[in-house]
């Protein structure tokens, strides 16, 4: 069904570190960040989120109902939210 989630560096973590846990440490949230930076399917991932109106942790940033999360992206500074756009919307060749 949802084949790219096999390919997703996330695969096999808990996945409350996406979800509760994100939202209560902010210091866990940047590693979760960064693993959903370096994903190779972050870009599916964050359009599943934003098309299917989940919360939690899609693609590096935390959604509420399909939308960004102000709340709880705020640890993100300018730099991080750079790499995640770019992460998002770059090709990497």
């Amino acid at each position: 069904m949802h084949r790219w989630k096999d390919e997703a560096e996330c695969l096999g973590m808990d996945t409350n570190i996406f979800f509760d846990k994100y939202e209560e440490d902010q210091h866990l949230a940047s590693s979760v960040d960064n693993i959903c930076q370096r994903c190779p399917v972050n870009k599916n991932c964050f359009a599943w989120g934003v098309s299917n109106k989940e919360w939690g942790v899609w693609g590096g940033i935390y959604l509420k109902d399909g939308k960004i999360d102000k709340e709880f992206n705020a640890h993100k500074d300018k730099e991080d939210w750079f790499n995640v756009w770019e992460s998002l919307t770059m090709e990497v060749e």
